[in-house]
C-alpha cells in the first residue's frame, strides 16, 4: 500500500523541533551562528564548570587526539559548519543557547495557530512529543521563553541525539519503544524527506505539515490541525 493512501489516527505524534515547533533553518541560520560567535566568550566565563569540563572532555575523546584550546575550537568550528550531529558539541552548544535565552539574546518565535494546535491535539488525548538536534533542555527552553510557553506543557516528552541521528531508522524504533507504543501508532512530522524516509523505515507513520513541491517522495500531507479527531479540543 502506498504511504499516502490511509490516514490512520495516531496515538502519539513525534514533532521534528527543527521545522514544526522552530522555522526549519533556526538550527543554522540562527542557534549556529550564535554559539560559534558566543563560544570563546561562553567558555571564558564556565570553563571551570563540571558540567562545561565534563562536556568537553567527552568532546576532545571524541576528537581522538589531544588539543590546546584554539585547537579545540577549531574542530568544534568545523564540526559545527560541517553540519555534523555529535552529540558533545550539540550540548556544548546547548549550553550557550540555555545561557543566551536566560539572557534575552534569543528572541524564540512560535505561530498562533501552530499553538492553538498542539493545544487541542493535547486536549485530545494525543501524546505529543519533540525530536531534534537541539539538545532537549534547550528545546524546553526555547518554548519557555517564547511567545507561547503553555506549549512546552504540552509535550510529554523531548528527544535529541542522544538517542541517535535523525537520519537513522534505529532512533525512531528507540523512540517507539521509550512512548511505549508501537511504531504504527506513532506518527512522525517532520519538513524533511530523510527524517520521514528513516521513521518509515522504522514502520512509524509519516506526513509532512505542508505540501513541498520540491519533494521527490510520496509521504502525505497531514497538517497539526488535519490530525485534531473530530470534536476534540472543544470542550
Amino acid at each position: 500500500m502506498n504511504r499516502g493512501d490511509a490516514h490512520p489516527a495516531p496515538q502519539a505524534v513525534i514533532l521534528a523541533f527543527e521545522g514544526i515547533l522552530v522555522p526549519s533553518g533556526v538550527l543554522r541560520e540562527t542557534l549556529e551562528p550564535h554559539a560559534l560567535e558566543a563560544l570563546p566568550d561562553f567558555l571564558e566565563r564556565h570553563a571551570e564548570t563540571t558540567a562545561v569540563q565534563r562536556t568537553l572532555t567527552d568532546i576532545l575523546a571524541y576528537s581522538g587526539r589531544e588539543l590546546d584550546v584554539d585547537g579545540l575550537l577549531a574542530q568544534i568550528h568545523a564540526w559545527i559548519r560541517g553540519g555534523q550531529d555529535i552529540t558533545p558539541v550539540r550540548q556544548l552548544q546547548g549550553m550557550v543557547w540555555a545561557d543566551a535565552l536566560e539572557a534575552g539574546a534569543l528572541q524564540p518565535e512560535l505561530d498562533d495557530t501552530t499553538a492553538a494546535a498542539l493545544d487541542r491535539l493535547h486536549q485530545s488525548g494525543v501524546a505529543l512529543y519533540s525530536f531534534g538536534a537541539t539538545p532537549a533542555p534547550v528545546q524546553r527552553d526555547w518554548l519557555r521563553h517564547g511567545p507561547h510557553p503553555e506549549v512546552e506543557q504540552r509535550l510529554a516528552g523531548w528527544f535529541d541525539t542522544r538517542i541517535g541521528g535523525r537520519r537513522d531508522a534505529g532512533s525512531y524504533r528507540r523512540l517507539a519503544a521509550e512512548i511505549g507504543l508501537t511504531p504504527e501508532a506513532v506518527l512522525v512530522l517532520s519538513t524533511r524527506g530523510d527524517e520521514l524516509d528513516a521513521a518509515h523505515q522504522a514502520w512509524l507513520l509519516t506526513a509532512r505539515p505542508a505540501a513541498d513541491p520540491q519533494a521527490g517522495d510520496d509521504h502525505p500531507v497531514r497538517s497539526l490541525t488535519s490530525l485534531i479527531p473530530d470534536g476534540a479540543g472543544d470542550r
